[in-house]
């Protein structure tokens, strides 16, 4: 098959420019699929379930909290109202009920305070518990958002380094004939389609070559293509 060394030189480095561009939508395919960015997004799901547990516990917690209060100021209010009765009757058995009740009211303020206390330091620590949850997810987040940034940052050049290499194939397919350019593409869907023979090898399959193979392939006229007796790729001189 001929081709001119200029389209010899160009059809090498069409191979080279087909192999960085497989090489450069492997990386792209890997940053887009990256473990550690779908890794990060499963413990911000997982952290954000968290924070919405924590925060739901909190405001029950809370909810309980000033109910608790508005117990107590309910009771303290009938304790002030049942004192001022008791200071202002003039009947032996008023006073007497008035002041039954009252020891019952202070049994229950006692054991609506004693609730409340028990409120408040669930409370306390489940704040705790909700401000590590909400530095955990924060953290997380951050840490997703300046991964997705470096990842995109490398997709960009990468798909920069894609649009020069195009456009570099653009050039040098020029200088190809459409017959060896048609062969190079069925060598290329399967392997190496172009290679050289460098220290009595071929590099596009990396097997040795017979003295009788190299001595052939020297033969052939400068303007064909050689190719290689093992893979078949084409042979640049």
């Amino acid at each position: 098959m001929q081709l001119d060394k200029t389209g010899q030189a160009a059809l090498l480095k069409l191979s080279e420019i087909d192999l960085s561009l497989t090489k450069l939508k492997s990386e792209l395919l890997e940053l887009i699929e990256s473990k550690e960015l779908a890794d990060l997004q499963s413990k911000l799901t997982v952290s954000s379930g968290e924070l919405l547990t924590a925060r739901t516990e909190a405001e029950r917690l809370s909810l309980m909290v000033r109910r608790s209060e508005e117990d107590i100021r309910l009771v303290e209010e009938r304790l002030a109202r049942d004192t001022e009765r008791l200071n202002t009757t003039s009947s032996p058995k008023d006073a007497q009920a008035i002041e039954r009740e009252i020891e019952s009211l202070k049994k229950r303020m006692s054991d609506l305070e004693d609730v409340e206390l028990n409120l408040l330091t669930e409370l306390e620590a489940s704040e705790i518990v909700l401000a590590e949850a909400t530095a955990s997810r924060e953290s997380l987040n951050s840490s997703l958002i300046t991964l997705q940034n470096d990842i995109q940052t490398q997709v960009d050049v990468l798909k920069a380094e894609g649009r020069k290499l195009t456009a570099d194939r653009q050039i040098v397919v020029e200088k190809i004939t459409s017959e060896v350019l048609e062969q190079y593409q069925r060598l290329a869907a399967r392997q190496i389609a172009v290679g050289k023979v460098d220290d009595r090898g071929c590099t596009a399959c990396r097997m040795n070559l017979t003295v009788g193979a190299i001595e052939n392939i020297n033969s052939i006229p400068e303007n064909e293509l050689a190719i290689c007796p093992d893979c078949q790729a084409f042979l640049v001189r």
